[in-house]
């Protein structure tokens, strides 16, 4: 057997993680008793190889964790998921904000796509999430979970003091989400990671790039379809 397959056939084999984990340890072994004249005993050897085989394996178990819970989930019934996201483009200053409601069967109630000259972009989260309640209002929904993944837009609507809010750079934004909030209806503003807002994403994407824009979608567009279709396997 030549050398490319018999290393072929480690890296194929189903135990290649714990081999290669032996062969470093081995080779560690071997480099400090050559360069640094110090011989460790076998049972230290075997124990870090044992170690490293252990924390090997918590990572692979936090990994499928993370996995696992990085999935969008549709809303219980009678409920529908507002996901929304801002975009901005530094070189410019133009926003884009995106948003799309689906109900509990995973099923589009409709999305939007906007634009606007100039702001940041916290400003663009903040429109994105007034114009997702807006839509969500006037559609009769009243039972409405709201996604956003980022952090600072979703915890100035948490429980936190308000008596400063009027010196935020964004007031006028913040209050007028504040009044969607406080009308006759459930909703619940929460924080989720950018891997799972992907359709929000990049529908405000495609507002950043199309200045002037201001479109509901009653249907997914055709450039949504892929980040979707993920969505659904959840």
């Amino acid at each position: 057997m030549d050398c490319f397959q018999w290393i072929k056939g480690i890296v194929l084999h189903k135990d290649a993680i714990p081999i290669s984990i032996i062969l470093w340890w081995i080779w560690r072994f071997r480099n400090n008793m050559v360069f640094n004249d110090e011989l460790w005993q076998i049972s230290a050897v075997r124990r870090k190889m044992i170690l490293s085989m252990v924390e090997n394996s918590v990572y692979n178990a936090k990994r499928r964790l993370w996995v696992e819970q990085a999935l969008w989930r549709p809303p219980e019934h009678p409920w529908v998921k507002l996901n929304t996201d801002g975009s901005w483009l530094s070189e410019t200053s133009a926003m884009g904000m995106g948003g799309a409601i689906r109900d509990w069967a995973g099923m589009w109630r409709g999305g939007f796509s906007r634009s606007a000259l100039t702001g940041d972009a916290l400003r663009a989260e903040l429109l994105a999430l007034e114009e997702g309640l807006s839509i969500c209002w006037k559609g009769g929904f009243r039972k409405v979970n709201c996604e956003c993944d980022c952090l600072g837009a979703v915890k100035l609507f948490q429980d936190r003091p308000t008596d400063r809010d009027y010196l935020h750079k964004h007031y006028d934004v913040i209050r007028r989400v504040q009044r969607w909030l406080a009308r006759d209806w459930v909703v619940y503003v929460s924080h989720i990671p950018r891997e799972i807002n992907s359709v929000a994403h990049t529908l405000a994407s495609w507002g950043v790039r199309n200045l002037g824009s201001n479109v509901f979608w009653r249907s997914p567009p055709d450039f949504v379809l892929f980040p979707l279709e993920r969505d659904s396997m959840s």
